[in-house]
């Protein structure tokens, strides 16, 4: 057999193979993805909206705060200062002008 014909036949099988690998590996993904979506659909379709699984933390004061205003149904102005829910106004970097005299 000639040089050009194993060349070829070489050339063939692993195009071949790297085809069947990328058809494995798109499908997969495209499984992966799937699932995925599936999964978010299920956590983010709830109507009601209190029972749903928010994908953000919130600290230990935060939640008490919460838990009392679904309990009582509002936040009162007294869990706002109280409670440190209202941090303090920045009033920004003080600048100091003037000139230097060394002693």
């Amino acid at each position: 057999m000639e040089l050009k014909y194993i060349v070829a036949i070489v050339a063939g099988a692993l195009f071949l193979i790297l085809f069947i690998i990328a058809l494995v590996v798109y499908f997969y993904n495209r499984r992966k993805q799937m699932l995925f979506r599936a999964n978010i659909a299920e956590v983010y379709s709830e109507e009601n909206l209190v029972l749903i699984d928010y994908d953000c933390g919130l600290e230990e004061e935060s939640l008490r705060i919460l838990s009392a205003a679904l309990s009582e149904g509002q936040i009162t102005i007294e869990d706002v200062l109280f409670d440190g829910a209202v941090s303090p106004v920045d009033e920004g970097i003080e600048e100091i002008t003037g000139n230097y005299e060394p002693d």
